[in-house]
């Protein structure tokens, strides 16, 4: 089984935004959303108006000044290849940890298996969790509709 990565998180963290788990690319560097098609980053450095800094740890301490961690709903998987259809053994993270060391308010979850999770998931299940469409490059043919998606779902951060 392959294992996901560890939550990004903080002490300020009131948005946790999940994702599945690590698609290939990103487990081979090692980082969330290191495809180069998909448009995580993109949108939400849009959304919060400011440009996107490139280096992946500058990336990770500008969501942490916003109030924002990131994690999937899956900590060991196997699948093959990088799309959610094909997973095939998964084991969910345990979010107790995170929600005991964490104001979080507000889960956003990165594409439709990642909500479907979230919700099953009694840990987090009185929490708001609001599904918004895959950043995956797979999923690039609504780019306008996902990004005023993930606008909707940010504007806490607005508030």
């Amino acid at each position: 089984m392959k294992q996901g990565f560890l939550p990004i998180y903080d002490h300020r963290t009131e948005i946790l935004i999940l994702g599945t788990a690590p698609g290939v690319v990103s487990l081979k560097k090692q980082q969330y959303y290191a495809n180069p098609g998909n448009q995580f980053w993109r949108i939400i450095f849009t959304n919060l108006a400011i440009d996107d800094p490139i280096d992946y740890q500058k990336r990770i301490t500008c969501l942490k000044e916003h109030r924002i961690g990131l994690w999937d709903v899956y900590e060991k998987f196997e699948r093959k290849g990088s799309l959610d259809t094909n997973f095939a053994t998964v084991i969910p993270n345990d979010f107790k940890q995170i929600l005991m060391e964490t104001p979080v308010k507000l889960i956003i979850t990165n594409g439709k298996l990642a909500h479907k999770e979230a919700l099953k998931n009694q840990t987090i299940q009185h929490l708001p969790i609001i599904a918004v469409p895959s950043t995956s490059g797979a999923n690039n043919g609504m780019s306008k509709e996902r990004l005023i998606a993930w606008h909707n779902a940010l504007a806490i951060l607005r508030n």
